[in-house]
């Protein structure tokens, strides 16, 4: 081998190692593989989270698992003592998770950190059209399915519920594909949920049979957000389900938003959100309601953000609120 040739080799080898150390560098104390908290098999956070982790795979190379678990309030406990990498929530339990406050019972669920906003939920409610059911002021005496316990339609659609001023017989908690076999089979009056739009259980029902879809009546919407001022007013749009095709309808919403541990390395999340709002597209294909991620949507964060997310919105030229700052 001549001087020259020798010496091009060597340079090339040199180029190699600076870039390989630097890569490494950049990967210090990043996870391997991921877990991504979701909810029961079937609903928006495990389609949504399965969108997640693909993305995840195929531009960071990091492979991911979704868990099926509880849903928000089971995300928040399992993200506090990291059992998950990464937990999708809803605003109202994890901000109750950080205050200590009601379903958190006094203990404070301060490790979670938000990153990105993900898209809003809906509280939505249906009913078979033969059970004459077309409100949840219908409910007195009724069987209503809500959803398993630690997810945010089972820990509030019971308190939706009683402030609507109506005493139903029984609240299930159950899957929602167990609560929609239980409802075609006559065992439940209704079935309730808070997830994105279309909630795909409701239009799959209204393929084989008539059912009647409403959500939460303007003056119980009053009433609980003065309660609990992390809900807001929505609408879900006439023609989103065959039920409503000529009319909104008014319930109560909330935000979801990812969330880490407050130890998950700070360039590891900046890369997280630079691949994710950079490939939009793969969680959109996953599931539409990924059509609402926008930079400017994580002022509405229920917790503070992670120092690796500030980084990135202020970047982005985001002005955030000194709440959700990290201290």
């Amino acid at each position: 081998m001549g001087k020259r040739t020798l010496g091009l080799s060597l340079a090339l080898i040199s180029v190699v190692l600076f870039c390989s150390a630097g890569f490494a560098q950049t990967k210090a104390g990043w996870p391997k593989s991921v877990t991504i908290g979701a909810a029961p098999i079937g609903g928006t956070y495990f389609i949504w989270a399965g969108g997640f982790s693909k993305l995840l795979n195929d531009k960071m190379g990091i492979p991911g698992n979704v868990e099926s678990t509880g849903g928000p309030v089971h995300n928040v406990q399992l993200i506090e003592n990291k059992s998950l990498d990464f937990g999708m929530i809803t605003n109202a339990p994890a901000a109750e998770g950080w205050a200590g406050e009601g379903w958190a019972k006094g203990k404070k669920y301060q490790n979670q950190r938000a990153i990105l906003p993900l898209y809003t939920t809906y509280f939505q409610m249906y009913s078979l059209a033969g059970t004459g059911i077309k409100s949840i002021k219908d409910f007195e005496g009724k069987s209503v399915g809500v959803g398993p316990i630690g997810g945010t339609p089972a820990t509030y659609w019971p308190k939706i519920i009683e402030t609507a001023g109506v005493k139903p017989k029984r609240i299930v908690n159950a899957s929602s594909s167990d609560l929609n076999s239980q409802l075609k089979d006559g065992m439940l009056d209704a079935n309730g949920n808070s997830v994105g739009l279309p909630w795909v259980t409701i239009t799959e029902v209204e393929t084989t049979h008539d059912a009647n879809v409403y959500g939460v009546p303007d003056d119980v919407c009053d009433k609980f957000i003065a309660k609990y001022p992390y809900f807001a007013k929505g609408i879900v749009p006439k023609g989103t389900y065959k039920s409503n095709k000529d009319k909104d309808i008014e319930t109560l919403t909330l935000w979801n938003f990812m969330v880490v541990h407050k130890d998950t390395p700070d360039d590891f999340v900046y890369e997280v959100l630079k691949n994710t709002f950079g490939n939009i597209d793969i969680l959109i294909a996953a599931h539409n309601s990924a059509v609402e991620i926008k930079p400017e949507n994580v002022i509405y964060s229920p917790v503070p953000l992670h120092p690796g997310a500030v980084k990135f919105y202020q970047e982005k030229g985001i002005k955030l609120p000194e709440n959700i700052l990290p201290k």
